[in-house]
This record gives structure tokens, C-alpha cells and sequence, in this order.
């Protein structure tokens, strides 16, 4: 057996059983599958409601009346946004939050940043649509979910 430390032994300080290890790892990879499942759920969400919902609205709306212009660009601008950064988004920031730090043998990172990247990202992206969708006050919607994004990103790009 090595007597060289584990790197979850360094981070609890002290020698651990075999078993201790194990559960630790199984806690672990519990939380941060919950984590994953959340972004994939979020991500599904977004594409099947304010997505494909106003996509298909958009179609419907354009073969009506015959004509592309037929339809608010703002709307379309929504339609796009809830696809790209709704659900493709969440899910690259979900599968990065997963994978990436597995991948680079990094140690491991609180959860609680990933969980505000998580709302940052949901409230942004869920703002945009509103402030794209309903022309209410989108002169404050649009610019604070862009600042809701981005903070989400830098989050990201923090940990991974």
C-alpha cells in the first residue's frame, strides 16, 4: 500500500479507511450528478417551452400571412436566444461544470458557485426571452441579463 496521501486525503487533512474514500467520492459524484441533471433539465426546458414554442409560433405566424416580415424581429431575436443560450448553453455549461475538471485532474471545487452560475445563467436567459418577448421595460431586461450571462461565464470559466 502507498503511504503517499490521496488528493482526498490532503484535502480532508488526515489519513482516511478505504471505505471513507469511497463515500466520499459517492457523495461527490452524487452531488455533482444532481448538478448535471439540473443544467440538462433547465437546457430541455427552455428549448421545448420559450423555443420551440415561439418557433413554431413564428412559422405559423409567417405561413398565415405569406410573408417573413410578418413576424417581430424581437421575436425571432427571442426564438434564437432560447435556443442557442437557453438550452445548448445550459447544456455546455452543465456538461463542463461535470466533465472539464474530471478531465484536467483538478482537485475538488466548492458547489455553491456552480449553483449561482446556475441561477445567473437561468435568470438570464429566462430575462432576455421576457425583455425580447413583451416589450416591457426591455431597455433594463436586455442589458441585466446580459450582465446575468456573463457573470454565469465568468463563473464558469473561473472554476474550469
Amino acid at each position: 500500500m502507498s503511504t503517499l496521501p490521496t488528493r482526498i486525503e490532503r484535502e480532508a487533512g488526515r489519513r482516511l479507511e478505504a471505505g471513507e474514500i469511497v463515500n466520499i467520492t459517492a457523495a461527490r459524484e452524487r452531488a455533482l450528478s444532481r448538478m448535471l441533471m439540473l443544467y440538462i433539465s433547465t437546457g430541455v426546458a427552455f428549448m421545448l417551452l420559450p423555443g420551440t414554442f415561439l418557433g413554431v409560433w413564428n412559422l405559423l405566424t409567417i405561413s398565415s400571412h405569406r410573408a417573413g416580415n410578418s413576424v417581430s424581429p424581437a421575436w425571432i431575436q427571442a426564438h434564437g436566444h432560447a435556443q442557442i443560450f437557453g438550452w445548448i448553453g445550459s447544456f455546455i455549461l452543465g456538461i463542463g461544470f461535470y466533465s472539464i475538471p474530471k478531465l484536467r485532474r483538478m482537485g475538488s471545487f466548492a458547489l455553491a458557485p456552480v449553483w449561482c452560475a446556475w441561477g445567473l445563467w437561468t435568470s438570464g436567459v429566462a430575462l432576455r426571452w421576457l425583455g425580447s418577448v413583451h416589450p416591457w421595460h426591455w431597455r433594463v431586461l436586455v442589458p441585466l441579463s446580459s450582465v446575468c450571462e456573463l457573470a454565469a461565464f465568468l463563473v464558469f470559466f473561473r472554476i474550469v
